[in-house]
């Protein structure tokens, strides 16, 4: 009996533990988010700025990437127009598979220094995919890591209906829902690969075209510049989304763990 007791308390302290611990990760969560926010409002004000001022060069986004193409010896890669749902899911993008960069319309047609400072960031990826194997495999997993966090709740509640159905008015064991939770933050995983990918990818990308613009001169130093603050906050960005998803994948483990012991507490009583 004292055995039991003992165990029961151990339990206990287990899960407040763990219940303090998801607090302070979830607390985390929030105050990662909103370092991610504010890098994301100040890429939105550098894009305004930059957006707002023509390069001295003259050439539109879709120009200085098709120029800097034929210049490196890449004939056979296309630069096309994204469709509406390819720009909305991907933005400005590389297809390695279809050897194509798909530039939004207001990158491929303005000669800002934003849409010139982009395309050209596309060109840098172009030359990366001839050298490694890092834009394959972000590729490869990109509409996994876009559609994969979409579908842990909705997985979680079949997981939830499937232990009421399995129960059969009997004790809900928790099964189905534990095992959807496992199957859900695969899905986060592979969002935290892909952000790894991601950011390796375009930091490279990122000093590819730099030193592109400053031989080739699309831009001039002072724009150059500027594209660069850009190219540097989006990397911040991309770190700070990669700290969130670890975070959020700490803290869907702990709800497993706590679940798993609660569940253990339940059959000791």
């Amino acid at each position: 009996m004292n055995t039991l007791l003992l165990s029961a308390e151990s339990d206990l302290g287990l899960e407040i533990a763990l219940i303090i611990a998801i607090a302070i990760v979830g607390v985390l969560i929030i105050l990662v988010s909103l370092v991610a926010l504010i890098l994301r409002v100040k890429i939105f004000f550098s894009y305004w700025v930059t957006n707002r001022e023509e390069t001295e060069a003259g050439y539109t986004g879709g120009e200085a990437a098709r120029s800097l193409l034929d210049e490196l010896g890449y004939t056979d890669v296309q630069v096309k127009k994204a469709g509406f749902f390819s720009a909305l899911l991907y933005g400005n993008h590389y297809n390695p598979k279809k050897k194509t960069v798909y530039l939004r319309a207001s990158t491929l047609n303005r000669k800002n220094v934003t849409s010139v400072g982009l395309a050209l960031q596309k060109v840098g990826i172009v030359v990366q995919d001839e050298t490694g194997g890092a834009v394959k495999r972000r590729w490869r997993l990109q509409k996994l890591g876009v559609f994969g966090p979409l579908l842990f709740i909705p997985i979680v509640l079949v997981g939830v209906v499937l232990d009421f159905v399995f129960a059969g008015g009997g004790e809900i064991t928790g099964f189905c829902s534990l095992g959807a939770s496992v199957l859900g933050l695969s899905f986060f995983v592979v969002s935290l690969i892909l952000t790894i990918f991601t950011m390796q990818v375009e930091k490279r990308a990122n000093a590819t075209a730099l030193e592109l613009m400053a031989s080739h001169n699309f831009l001039t130093e002072s724009e150059r510049e500027k594209i660069r603050k850009v190219f540097k906050t989006y990397i911040l960005a991309y770190f700070a989304d990669f700290l969130i998803t670890l975070l959020e994948i700490i803290r869907f483990i702990l709800k497993i763990v706590l679940e798993v012991v609660a569940s253990n507490s339940a059959g000791k009583k």
